[in-house]
């Protein structure tokens, strides 16, 4: 099992923005792991915070995809609007989050593991919310 945490932020809106991940792999087995087993800062320019939010949750999927992992992942983000918006409660209506949803569409069909995405509290994702400032 796969953990991952992610996070968006932006200074302004737009304005500059980046994103946070933080990923436990062989999470759940006897081997007990404290310590992410990798972090990813980036930035992306200028962009909403929206648009940062739904780039992490995009970017974890990639990074899944890359990994070519075939179990059970959790993905975890403070962003309501992003997961009303890929469970299919809510349509994307802005340009930019029409494309990152297609986006968000193509890495889930191509994406061999079961990927599982839900809302936490933000306060749950304060490794996240480091690794997204520390990529500005």
């Amino acid at each position: 099992m796969i953990v991952i945490i992610c996070d968006g932020s932006s200074r302004g809106n737009p304005g500059p923005a980046s994103i946070g991940i933080v990923i436990w792999e062989r999470f759940g087995t006897k081997q007990r792991i404290s310590k992410p087993t990798k972090t990813i800062s980036k930035s992306i320019g200028k962009a909403t915070n929206m648009v940062a939010e739904f780039t992490a949750i995009n970017e974890a999927i990639y990074y899944v995809y890359k990994k070519k992992y075939k179990d059970k992942v959790y993905i975890y983000s403070d962003s309501q609007v992003i997961i009303n918006i890929i469970s299919g409660r809510w349509n994307a209506k802005h340009k930019d989050t029409k494309t990152l949803y297609n986006q968000y569409c193509l890495l889930m069909s191509d994406c061999k593991a079961d990927i599982t995405i839900s809302w936490v509290p933000r306060q749950l994702l304060y490794l996240a919310d480091k690794a997204a400032n520390e990529g500005r």
